[in-house]
């Protein structure tokens, strides 16, 4: 008997399918806005969709939906949102809908927003490109060819991207000067923070840069960490092992054992990507929902019992 061809994700049993959240953003006390990619267990074929989920009723609303397969999704609470797909495909939405654009970048991996005032997205070979207004997306001068990861700011005068080989960048306008840091590994995520610009990444590197010095945290631990998030006057970051850890003078604390945690995000909740499971930390206590495909996108809630 010959397999049957499926031209699309959506056609396939659940058993082969498989589901994974790029990013999960907080609307309002009880609702959510997640990108996931729904593929096929060899990623042969693959769809991207942007979900709105109540967190109470797990009522889904298909937002939109693109056949292919993304790498990364970012969104502002302006609700202007950049998808990276597989093949140098950017979309950006802004107020007047999606436009589509294909960049000549051999693979890139992240994106991010300063609001209204610029849009990058970013990866291999130390390419950076933005979108300003302009009519097309242009690329920066960056003085490094190491592969960049991750990137964020308060202004277009206090923006940092991080990246392999223990890569730290500042924009200086449509430049990126690198700064010399000869302690860690690559680096998988940054924030800036008043004064302070933390950075972590590959076996439990962690730690932050203030001036000319960096400065160590004691992790203590050996996965990698991938996102960093201020939530309520504390630093929370998420590793690809445990979950999330809290930052406690300059020494981690666990704060949830949730495995693989990809994305976190902050408003009045902490927001956790992991996989194809989205929690959410008020402060006190977790909830969380499962999301799958069958028929329709579906959200069910997920016992936080476990959670310690």
């Amino acid at each position: 008997m010959m397999t049957p061809v499926h031209k699309k994700v959506v056609d396939l049993p659940p058993e082969m399918q498989s589901f994974n959240a790029l990013n999960a953003y907080e609307l309002g006390r009880d609702h959510i806005r997640v990108a996931c990619q729904l593929s096929d267990v060899h990623e042969e074929v693959g769809e991207v969709a942007i979900l709105r989920i109540s967190m109470i009723s797990m009522g889904v609303d298909l937002e939109d939906a693109f056949d292919e397969f993304a790498m990364a999704f970012h969104s502002t609470r302006t609700h202007r949102d950049v998808l990276l797909e597989i093949g140098g495909l950017v979309r950006l939405h802004t107020n007047s809908g999606w436009r589509t654009d294909v960049l000549k970048s051999s693979f890139l991996i992240g994106a991010y927003s300063l609001d209204t005032l610029a849009d990058f997205v970013f990866g291999d070979d130390g390419h950076i490109w933005r979108f300003d207004g302009a009519s097309a997306w242009s690329q920066d001068t960056v003085e490094a060819s190491d592969r960049i990861f991750d990137m964020h700011g308060l202004s277009k005068d206090r923006l940092y991207a991080v990246g392999g080989n223990v890569l730290i960048l500042k924009s200086r306008g449509r430049s990126w000067d690198r700064i010399e840091v000869r302690i860690g590994t690559d680096f998988r995520c940054v924030l800036v923070e008043n004064d302070r610009v933390l950075v972590a990444g590959d076996h439990g590197i962690a730690g932050y840069l203030k001036d000319d010095e960096f400065v160590l945290f004691e992790t203590s631990i050996e996965s990698d960490i991938l996102s960093i998030c201020s939530f309520r006057g504390d630093i929370y970051f998420a590793d690809s092992d445990f979950g999330v850890h809290v930052l406690s003078a300059n020494a981690f604390e666990p704060v949830a054992n949730l495995g693989y945690t990809y994305r976190l995000n902050a408003n009045e909740w902490l927001t956790a990507a992991c996989g194809e499971y989205i929690f959410q930390f008020d402060g006190a206590s977790w909830r969380g929902i499962e999301l799958s495909y069958s028929g329709g996108y579906k959200a069910e809630p997920f016992d936080t019992t476990f959670i310690k």
